[in-house]
């Protein structure tokens, strides 16, 4: 994995935009499942601040970028940052690329632009990764209490081909730092809630520890 100096021209200027919309959702239901269910809009939206400030449900967009044998490539959070910054002193390790879906888009196209933004990653003119970008689950995350937010979080994989180099320009403003970290090692920080990493519900890390598992399989057979 090589990081550029160069300017990501798909950055954002800012951390986040207090003033995007968000379309809200009706408040998940106990049985959601994450593998079948899909949040239910109540066809009314809200600024991205507002919904922070009245923990109005919303949806978000995770991309994991993942590396034979068992790698996963983790940001480290800018400051600037509205939901789980970090200390004062540094910032919790996160997700590959991650991002809220604005009004009018899908998670799909949430996703295409966030990996752009924050890693200079453009997925429609790259042929690094197998097969794109690959749907997982959907994770209805009540964490506005904890410092972040109220999300459906829809959670996609890229699996970087064997041999491909990851190149990446980060978005400065959002991200600071990246690094691969050993799956199962990943897995137990966030099921121990270490606090150098942004937490995860507890929902959240068994689904990504069986996709994970899964996906050794196959890889092993």
């Amino acid at each position: 994995m090589s990081v550029s100096n160069k300017i990501n021209p798909h950055a954002l200027d800012e951390a986040q935009c207090p003033s995007e919309m968000f379309e809200i959702m009706e408040h998940p239901t106990e049985s959601f499942d994450p593998y079948n269910d899909k949040p239910v809009s109540t066809n009314s939206f809200a600024t991205r601040a507002e919904s922070h400030a009245k923990g109005l449900w919303h949806c978000s967009v995770h991309i994991w970028i993942v590396k034979s044998p068992s790698l996963v490539l983790l940001q480290k959070r800018s400051l600037n940052k509205d939901t789980f910054p970090g200390s004062s002193l540094a910032g919790r390790w996160d997700i590959s690329s991650a991002g809220h879906i604005e009004a009018g888009k899908s998670p799909l196209e949430a996703a295409h632009a966030e990996v752009a933004e924050e890693l200079g990653i453009d997925l429609k003119s790259t042929h690094i990764f197998n097969r794109g970008l690959q749907h997982a689950f959907v994770i209805p995350a009540e964490q506005a209490p904890l410092g972040g937010c109220n999300a459906y979080e829809h959670v996609y994989f890229l699996h970087l081909n064997e041999n491909s180099e990851l190149k990446l320009s980060l978005g400065t403003e959002e991200v600071t730092e990246v690094t691969w970290m050993d799956s199962a090692k990943l897995i137990e920080s966030l099921r121990s809630g270490d606090d150098n990493f942004a937490p995860r519900s507890k929902q959240y890390v068994v689904a990504m520890e069986k996709y994970i598992n899964t996906m050794n399989v196959k890889r092993s057979d």
